[in-house]
């Protein structure tokens, strides 16, 4: 191919060839899971859709890249994700089941199979309700305590890593996904690639500078803070051009007032954020607690509204009803879209008849009438 991109059709038929030519896809992994296809892959790992073989029931297969398996920091970093995961029993982190190594000896971790979008695929629909702000806000706050209660930092917080999950009943509820990067309280530092962890744009400054040592659960309150206001306002609070220039906005400035894009933000909640992203020690929140506690202050009671609601129904001249485009999985995409209750939609056409109807009363009437009048003929 001459030009430097390809189609979408393209696209689609290099990923089909790929999965296809897996030698992974269909095999038994662990002697116990079906590997079925390959959800993607991020900076240092891959996901791919598994089924257990007697229970039939599907997992994730999280497992370090070929560049990465063998390295042994990155190795020992995976065995200490997959030990904190395991350490953590909470509704709102992500379950880890099981531990295994494929055959060429890259080691995985068997996680709970997701259905629902993460908090970034979400916000590309627009921001959020303050009802809603506050039930993610207190389900990702109450998984962060019990972190910082066993001494670790998660020190990756990021809408991609806040996944709203679905259950079979329809339940929505968060889930706090990669530990990956965590720090643990009590272990050496590290070194090379690893200096500067996390995501730019809800990087404390400490993480920013690259001060490992000042690193701690303050840090997980910026990131908190950092994502309170792209919630409300769907604008990311600190991004530059690149990197380096999103790393001194961290440092040195201050997001544009929340109120320019949510004139309606309670006060409260603005100053909470602006508490949050503060660079004066003094003022900051120090507490994953504080900030739950001062969050229940600031904002409406956590409402019940789905947090993926789908989009709603359109109706065409002359045609049926349609949804709009599904709402992706992440983890395990079972895509969301608007359904119609069909009880609901036989009394909305019981309600209003269609032209022909309308046609066959009058035709119907008619006859009657001309029937009627030939009676009356006869017998006069």
């Amino acid at each position: 191919m001459i030009c430097g991109c390809t189609s979408a059709a393209a696209r689609d038929r290099s990923k089909q060839f790929a999965e296809v030519h897996d030698p992974l896809i269909d095999s038994i992994v662990g002697g116990r899971y079906r590997v079925l296809r390959r959800i993607g892959e991020g900076g240092m790992s891959f996901i791919y859709e598994i089924q257990h073989v007697k229970l039939l029931r599907s997992f994730a297969l999280k497992g370090l890249l070929p560049q990465w398996a063998h390295n042994l920091e990155a190795a020992q970093r995976f065995e200490r994700e997959a030990e904190l995961l395991g350490s953590l029993r909470h509704p709102n982190v992500i379950e880890i089941a099981d531990w295994i190594y494929l055959g060429d000896g890259t080691p995985c971790m068997v996680l709970e199979f997701l259905h629902g979008a993460t908090l970034q695929t979400r916000l590309q629909r627009g921001p959020l309700q303050f009802d809603a702000i506050a039930r993610l806000a207190e389900h990702t706050c109450s998984a962060l305590s019990l972190a910082h209660r066993n001494g670790i930092t998660h020190r990756d917080v990021k809408p991609e890593n806040i996944f709203i999950s679905i259950d079979d009943s329809g339940d929505d509820r968060v889930k706090l996904l990669d530990f990956g990067v965590s720090k643990l309280r009590g272990v050496g530092r590290l070194s090379g690639v690893y200096r500067m962890l996390g995501t730019p744009s809800y990087m404390s400054p400490e993480q920013a500078s690259g001060n490992n040592d000042a690193v701690g659960p303050s840090s997980d309150c910026w990131a908190m803070g950092a994502i309170l206001y792209e919630m409300a306002t769907r604008e990311v609070a600190f991004k530059g051009v690149d990197i380096q220039q999103t790393l001194m906005l961290i440092l040195e400035a201050k997001p544009p007032p929340m109120t320019n894009f949510r004139p309606d933000a309670p006060p409260e909640f603005v100053d909470l954020v602006d508490r949050c992203l503060s660079h004066d020690p003094e003022r900051r929140i120090q507490t994953i607690e504080d900030l739950r506690f001062r969050l229940r202050n600031a904002l409406p009671p956590p409402g019940r509204t789905p947090l993926l609601q789908p989009k709603r129904l359109q109706t065409p001249a002359g045609g049926s009803p349609v949804t709009g485009p599904p709402t992706p999985g992440v983890v395990g995409p079972r895509t969301l879209t608007g359904t119609t209750n069909p009880n609901q939609a036989g009394a909305a056409v019981a309600g209003q008849p269609s032209n022909t109807r309308r046609w066959v009363i009058v035709v119907i009437a008619i006859i009657f009438a001309t029937l009627n009048n030939l009676a009356i003929a006869l017998y006069t």
